[in-house]
């Protein structure tokens, strides 16, 4: 199966995207079309958001031991919701 992405981007409050900062998740689905792992990059806070940079490190990732994550097999559309959740959590935690 093919690699898919989720960009996660930083707003302001006026809901104005931030340059800086972000995240990209490269995920996996089986031959069910579940999601059943994943791999993450985190762009700093102080560097320039880049898609093509994020994907290569985050499919990257999905090859080595040390970043893959295996997930519960979930739907691809509840995992792509939960996994926004979660980025928008992690930005009101850091104060952005």
């Amino acid at each position: 199966m093919p690699t898919k992405y989720i960009h996660c981007r930083n707003f302001k409050k006026d809901g104005t995207m931030i340059p800086q900062g972000g995240m990209t998740v490269a995920y996996t689905l089986d031959d069910k079309f579940k999601v059943v792992g994943m791999a993450v990059a985190k762009c700093h806070s102080k560097d320039m958001y880049n898609k093509q940079v994020g994907r290569m490190k985050a499919s990257g990732r999905l090859l080595s031991d040390k970043y893959y994550q295996d997930v519960p097999e979930s739907d691809e559309m509840v995992f792509i919701a939960n996994v926004q959740e979660e980025y928008k959590k992690t930005v009101k935690t850091l104060g952005m």
